[in-house]
């Protein structure tokens, strides 16, 4: 079994081992390099090859060896590789080169290392250009932001080819994410009295998908725009749990949303709509939600930047740090629509998520 066919269902219980990832995004520099080197093929090179010399590389990989010398100076500064020596290395005085124990650990979670560099990578010039903007004139930002430009919501309407490929770019990023998020939500909350979920906002499901795996007698639906169901729906289709997972189109003429639920689910979802908005779709769920139901939201928390500078990795997340809120805003919208018992949990991932339940 190779690196990249290890799956995580193998690493149920280590929720948070994922975030070793970071380690190997946390400047520009080396993170770019790196995103080169899968780009390249050097790293699924250096995958097959326990040990090899940059001198056999260029021959299997057909790169310009300067570049190449280059390239694997700034892996090995960004400790993705390391130096060591074999037989063969030693007779002709070569350094041999092999992936570092570290980075063969955060390999196994590559899907998401590839997105968080696709995403970084792809908004960077939004930091680097707009910063001011953000911080002095966010309309402008949001004008001008590439960010804003890739989450096109408004085209996960119309069934075009163009609209599905921009649809499917986003859900990519964001299926990556929650396929690890999701571990860490399972483990804080119980998800066993349950029999019945809808989740707002879903995406390709992959965040119900998870849940269901843990919890056989759950059935859950995702309510969603048209595109995303369309290609959630094929994101699951080849998945046991499938015949659990039900897609709901959002009906802009229908407000109200689906009833027959005991249990209700915002997973990074909220962050997206103005507190107006916010408030609207949570008096919505509650209004659908089964009496003695729970809601629940799992949620970034407001972000904030101590004595660690802020990584590139995470870049993009930070980019919306005047939409993610406190706990007590929540709190309060909640008890103000009429849910009760409302309890808040702290879960610390790449940055800290807010974990929010409520009864009606």
């Amino acid at each position: 079994m190779s690196i990249r066919d290890v799956h995580w269902d193998q690493h149920v219980g280590k929720e948070r081992d994922y975030l070793c990832v970071d380690a190997f995004l946390a400047d520009m520099v080396g993170a770019r390099a790196l995103s080169t080197a899968f780009e390249t093929g050097v790293i699924d090179y250096m995958i097959a090859h326990a040990s090899c010399t940059s001198e056999a590389m260029p021959v299997d990989l057909q790169l310009d060896r300067r570049g190449l010398q280059l390239l694997l100076g700034m892996l090995r500064a960004n400790r993705v590789i390391e130096s060591t020596r074999n037989d063969e290395a030693m007779a002709d005085k070569i350094d041999a080169i092999q992936l570092s124990a570290s980075f063969k650990a955060a390999v196994v979670f590559r899907d998401l290392m590839e997105a968080k560099l696709y995403f970084a990578n792809l908004v960077a010039p939004d930091f680097l250009h707009l910063l001011t903007a953000l911080l002095m004139e966010p309309a402008k930002f949001a004008e001008q932001g590439r960010i804003f430009k890739l989450f096109s919501y408004q085209r996960a309407f119309e069934p075009t080819a163009e609209n599905y490929e921009q649809t499917a770019r986003w859900m990519r990023i964001t299926t990556a994410l929650t396929k690890y998020e999701a571990q860490a939500c399972i483990a804080a909350f119980d998800f066993s009295p349950y029999r019945r979920m809808l989740d707002i906002g879903g995406n390709s499901g992959e965040f119900v998908l998870r849940i269901c795996r843990k919890h056989r007698e759950l059935r859950a639906a995702v309510y969603d725009l048209p595109l995303v169901c369309d290609i959630g729906a094929k994101h699951v289709a080849e998945e046991q749990e499938a015949a659990r997972i039900q897609f709901i189109k959002r009906d802009p003429t229908q407000l109200a949303l689906p009833r027959g639920y005991d249990l209700i689910t915002f997973k990074s979802m909220l962050h997206d709509w103005p507190d107006a908005e916010m408030g609207d779709f949570l008096r919505r769920a509650y209004d659908a939600l089964d009496i003695g139901g729970t809601l629940m939201i799992f949620e970034r928390a407001e972000a904030s930047v101590n004595d660690v500078q802020i990584a590139y990795g995470q870049l993009p997340l930070m980019l919306f740090f005047r939409s993610y809120r406190t706990p007590q805003a929540y709190h309060a919208q909640l008890e103000a629509i009429g849910f009760h018992s409302v309890a808040v949990a702290e879960v610390p991932l790449d940055m800290s998520f807010i974990l929010i339940t409520a009864i009606k």
